[in-house]
């Protein structure tokens, strides 16, 4: 799939304005970077899931013996529907979305449709 900020670019655009504002640079690039993993939309409870891969990867100490598991949680301001999910390592691995606008809601309904989960 294509990088974060070419398949959403608003969002992208929003986002990262709002991280380097508020001195986080490092997380804007990243999150800019990021290829789009897995688009997932639930219109019953009206979230969406943008599972994102990290530019770098993770070592083989850090998969098979620290493990990864969600470190944080960052809340925006101004796109108050997004938040951004960032790993023990703090790489930034996914953007939830409760109750997006219009034009994303259909957006990630599309993605979602074309993309089924593997395995499912």
């Amino acid at each position: 799939m294509p990088s974060f900020a070419g398949a959403f670019p608003e969002l992208a655009f929003d986002l990262s304005a709002e991280l380097r504002a508020t001195g986080r640079a490092d997380l804007a690039r990243e999150l800019e970077a990021c290829e789009v993993r897995n688009v997932s939309y639930d219109p019953e409870t009206d979230v969406g899931l943008l599972a994102l891969e990290a530019e770098r990867p993770l070592n083989l100490v850090e998969r098979t013996v620290v493990g990864q598991k969600l470190g944080q949680v960052i809340a925006f301001g101004t796109a108050h529907y997004a938040s951004l999910q960032l790993d023990n390592f703090a790489r930034v691995i996914a953007v939830e979305l409760h109750a997006p606008p219009k034009e994303l809601r259909w957006k990630l309904l599309r993605l979602t449709a074309e993309n089924p989960r593997r395995g499912a």
